[in-house]
């Protein structure tokens, strides 16, 4: 073994004895920000040795890599706290997740939010003690002794798991803990963190094992950073979609149906404004609507690949009919029965192939608002955000392959015209790629990403690569929407299939008269409608573009005397197309403003005896001017006033 070796560190290259650690390695020039390092890529503690030439990297603690080692270290600091005030609670997994981290305990007793308080200033002692994180290899056999002595019987089973000789233990002073790592060098690097929730979870995540106490919670690189992202937090709990979709009336979920809404009327609105809006975009962009089957025999998905690849997020029942497979009901025993559909895309190709296709026929664009079904875990479900059943602004392109990148870019344009239009500003592009289970070869994987990348380039559209992360039966292009929380939401996918229509066999006759395959283009742009209401609700604050509203006006009347005349305007705005209604109930207008403002109505219209004399109204604009005193035909231009979509 060499006893020098050769490091490079910001283009510049020096030798440095072997051993030598990464922190040495940058000569005493080193920033305080500095949490860990990539060596030839890969992350790792400044503690680490380097044994080999290499090229050595700074990771910043306010980089998206610094980040995570600096949750992932308090993490560790918050398990380290726990067990010192709760002798005999052992540690199962503290992953990092997105803006914060998370731990699983198994206590004496279950954690509540009452413990959180005490568990922080334990951390903040011991972030203060400045204690030494040190990394160290342990024979696996050890590793598993000195956790059994432990009791750390989660860990036990986690190294078990593991197939290497060889694990990684992090000590930090007289605690210890099973971890890949890397993790910062010291507790001092950690100052601004804040524990968030309490929560159960069952171990592994498998309702079948133990119920573990999961402690959520979240640190910054700043005080400043830390408090800016709770305020935040703050704001989304007030602009939660359930509580807003409480507070409108829109819709509801039950045990008796978990993970399944209730639309009431007012959410009935929304969705179908949405539908019609896509509609109309249809109508424009040329593609026909059609409805397929909610249920098929189990013989379609194992066609379509989805048994292999999608049966544990699916409904299945045996065949009502097959008498010895009704007996069997494990998943294997239902092969012959039956499934209800989560996606569309392979009874679109029944369609497809219900008749002969020819060049001329290409591309044929069909689209599908029918509802899905998905067999999602009960511990996922979360309002309109995951459900077990959705529809979906699904539509499918077949075409011939010359015509893939026009077909996109006129999908591309569909996408830029509804974020606009709902006021998502600068959505971000990604392009997903071959994920390690798919179906086809990886030349045909290769030139499928090639095509997506090139439709993006050529309508000048940045995109980043999302390695591994397309559907199996091929690569995809991600649109992502910021909203007014500063969160991305993925919504619209764009993706490109050569493997269904092979599965299916699908045809066309060509111009000269051969048979040729088509390609299916796979393209939602809202996505799942249940999602992206919630997304909207929450980036709105429920405050929606007036045409798309539940209710649109609402008329207040100030005394008895009035309620005629209230009504009489709400039922003229109703027959001149908007929803409108009159509050006649006898309670002061402060309370009837207030209800209209929980009830996010655009337009409040207030009438006492002074304007019905002259018949007039006082508008009052949940954005906008309080007070504007308006003739009836006034009031009727400005609501005809209001923008909608094209």
């Amino acid at each position: 073994m060499s006893a020098e070796i050769t490091v490079t560190i910001e283009g510049r290259s020096r030798i440095v004895a072997n051993g030598t650690r990464v922190r040495d390695a940058f000569d005493g020039k080193l920033g305080k920000d500095i949490v860990a390092a990539r060596v030839n890529g890969k992350l790792v503690d400044l503690s680490r040795p380097l044994e080999q030439e290499a090229t050595v990297e700074a990771v910043a603690v306010d980089s998206a890599a610094g980040l995570d080692v600096l949750r992932h270290s308090t993490a560790h600091l918050m398990a380290q706290a726990v067990q010192s005030l709760y002798p005999g609670t052992q540690v199962t997994i503290g992953p990092t997740i997105e803006d914060g981290f998370f731990y699983d305990f198994a206590p004496p007793k279950p954690f509540t939010v009452e413990d959180l308080p005490r568990i922080e200033q334990k951390m903040r002692e011991l972030a203060k003690a400045d204690l030494k994180v040190e990394r160290v290899e342990v024979p696996r056999e050890e590793a598993i002794a000195t956790f059994e002595a432990l009791g750390e019987k989660y860990k036990v089973e986690i190294i078990l798991g593991i197939p290497d000789d060889h694990v990684s233990i992090y000590r930090q002073g007289d605690w210890i803990d099973l971890c890949r790592g890397p993790h910062v060098p010291s507790t001092r690097y950690l100052r601004a963190f804040k524990l968030t929730s309490v929560a159960g979870a069952y171990w592994r995540g498998d309702e079948r094992n133990a119920m573990l106490s999961r402690i959520y919670g979240t640190a910054f690189p700043t005080k400043e950073a830390l408090e800016e992202h709770l305020a935040m937090m703050e704001l989304a709990r007030q602009r939660d979609h359930r509580k807003i979709g409480r507070e409108m009336g829109l819709f509801l979920f039950d045990p008796i149906s978990p993970g399944q809404p209730f639309y009431l009327p007012k959410g009935l609105v929304i969705f179908n404004a949405l539908v019609d809006y896509v509609r109309r975009l249809y109508r424009r962009y040329g593609f026909e609507e059609v409805i397929t089957p909610q249920i098929y025999k189990n013989e379609l998905f194992h066609t379509s690949g989805h048994w292999q690849n999608f049966r544990e997020n699916m409904f299945l029942t045996p065949d009502p009919e097959d008498h010895e497979t009704r007996v069997d009901t494990t998943t294997d025993g239902w092969r012959t029965g039956y499934g209800v559909k989560p996606m569309n895309c392979p009874g679109h190709t029944f369609i497809y192939r219900a008749e002969k296709r020819s060049y001329r026929d290409l591309p044929l664009r069909i689209a599908e608002f029918s509802r899905l079904h998905r067999a999602e875990r009960s511990g996922v479900l979360h309002g309109l955000t995951r459900v077990r059943v959705m529809s979906q602004d699904d539509a499918h392109i077949f075409c011939a392959e010359e015509q893939i990148e026009d077909e996109v870019a006129m999908n591309l344009a569909m996408v830029r015209d509804v974020y606009s239009t709902l006021g998502f500003a600068q959505p971000e592009f990604k392009l997903a790629t071959m994920p390690e289970q798919h179906l086809g070869s990886e030349e045909q994987w290769r030139q499928s990403e090639e095509m997506l990348a090139s439709a993006l380039r050529r309508n000048d559209i940045a995109f980043e690569l999302n390695p591994k992360e397309g559907a199996f039966y091929g690569p995809k292009i991600e649109i992502y929407v910021p909203d007014a929380l500063k969160r991305k939401w993925q919504v619209a996918t764009i993706q490109l299939d050569y493997n269904l229509p092979e599965r299916f066999d699908l045809a066309y006759t060509t111009r000269a008269g051969s048979d040729a395959r088509p390609v299916m283009i796979h393209r939602a742009i809202l996505g799942s409608l249940e999602r992206f209401i919630g997304v909207l609700l929450e980036h709105t604050g429920g405050v929606l573009p007036f045409w798309l509203a539940p209710e649109q006006i609402r008329v207040l009347s100030l005394s008895e005397k009035t309620e005629s005349y209230a009504s009489e305007i709400a039922s003229l705005m109703h027959r001149n197309g908007f929803r409108a209604s009159a509050d006649l109930r006898n309670e002061k207008l402060g309370f009837k403003v207030r209800a209209a403002e929980l009830a996010k109505i655009p337009f409040m219209v207030v009438v006492g005896e002074r304007e019905a004399a002259a018949r007039q109204v006082s508008l009052r604009l949940l954005r906008g001017d309080k007070g504007q005193t308006l003739t009836i035909e006034q009031l009727l231009e400005r609501a005809q006033a209001e923008p909608l979509p094209s």
